[in-house]
């Protein structure tokens, strides 16, 4: 990055661009191979929560349509349904089964032709479940709503794969498991999903191409997502982030991070005063966790002097879940497989001595 960065300083925008055109579509065909699609089914866009909102905001929801939602949703993705149901939408949230999971029961029940968008977080950033993608893309199969796949916290920590799913839409950013540049991510649009759309309110010189006074023509396939003004050097970054990945092999990361974060899990699990958090009888490198008796932001900021880096998320990141828990916060820690046992050990002693 810092590489194309000094070279466009020289250069210029443009003229690098076009000669490392080559370069800058690479990340096409590596996204590409990572989710097991089409490269013209890919769209670079700024973060996963611009790639969610580019899609969503080209479905037609009109009054009387209905969405069903899972508690696992993002802040930024409800927000999106929030407005929905301004305008007349019914949104449902589907519950939780015992196990944490979402109900597929109560979601089948609700599937109907009523329903025109179905939205599912695959993997909860506030306890770490791994819901049953390909489960609910199956039951979607056999009605006419669209299915959008929030695999923000999943793509780069676990195999992904879009037709094991059957979603329309797939979203994730580049700076979490994918190891890749902030101000990167990939949206994914199934070719056959497009023609189910509506107008587009994010549209330039990129995304579409003027005809004539009165009429424009969207590019075909994903890119008429895209914005002309990216994030150029992020592209490459990115595209080096999702080969390296796939050259370590998403089988053996996801398993090495299955293993690191079930050890952390179980000790730190074992500690009197901690209670694990997390849900889904499917778990994965996410790692959620309370301290009785201590306020989180309080412990967040002690384990961080010691060299201890986790994230809050609270409800106002998902009151779906969080909220209906009656949790004000948690402390996360999202273990990767470059970690190593001797740090996961450390991170448990250092929680047991505060």
């Amino acid at each position: 990055m810092v590489d194309y960065l000094r070279a466009e300083e020289l250069t210029g925008g443009y003229e690098l661009a076009a000669d490392r055109a080559e370069q800058l579509d690479g990340i096409y065909s590596s996204s590409a191979t990572l989710l097991g699609c089409n490269p013209a089914e890919i769209a670079f866009v700024a973060s996963a929560s611009d790639a969610w909102w580019r899609a969503y905001s080209a479905i037609p929801l009109q009054p009387g349509d209905r969405v069903l939602a899972s508690t696992s949703e993002f802040q930024t993705n409800a927000f999106g349904l929030l407005q929905a149901r301004e305008r007349g939408v019914e949104v449902l949230v589907v519950p939780n089964d015992g196990d944490g999971m979402i109900d597929l029961d109560v979601f089948a029940s609700r599937l109907d032709d009523r329903v025109k968008l179905v939205s599912l977080t695959q993997v909860s950033m506030s306890n770490g479940a791994v819901q049953p993608a390909a489960a609910v893309g199956a039951l979607v199969a056999d009605h006419p709503a669209l299915f959008m796949l929030d695999a923000c916290q999943a793509v780069g920590q676990m195999p992904v794969k879009v037709d094991e799913s059957m979603c329309d839409f797939l979203v994730y950013t580049g700076r979490k498991w994918m190891r890749g540049p902030r101000g990167t991510g990939i949206l994914y649009a199934r070719a056959s999903a497009l023609s189910k759309l509506g107008p587009q309110p994010f549209i330039d010189g990129r995304s579409a191409e003027w005809g004539d006074d009165d009429t424009y023509e969207l590019m075909a396939g994903a890119r008429r997502f895209e914005s002309g003004e990216q994030h150029v050097s992020g592209k490459v970054g990115l595209d080096i982030a999702t080969r390296y990945l796939l050259d370590l092999g998403v089988d053996a990361v996801s398993a090495r991070v299955r293993e690191l974060s079930g050890l952390f899990r179980s000790e730190v699990g074992a500690l009197p005063e901690v209670d694990v958090v997390d849900e889904g009888h499917e778990q994965c490198g996410i790692v959620t966790f309370t301290v009785r008796g201590e306020a989180t932001m309080n412990m967040h900021a002690q384990l961080r002097a010691g060299g201890l880096n986790l994230s809050t998320p609270g409800r106002r990141n998902a009151q779906y879940d969080i909220g209906a828990r009656g949790i004000a916060a948690v402390l996360r820690a999202g273990i990767h497989y470059f970690n190593t046992e001797d740090e996961v050990e450390r991170a448990v002693g250092l929680v047991s001595s505060l």
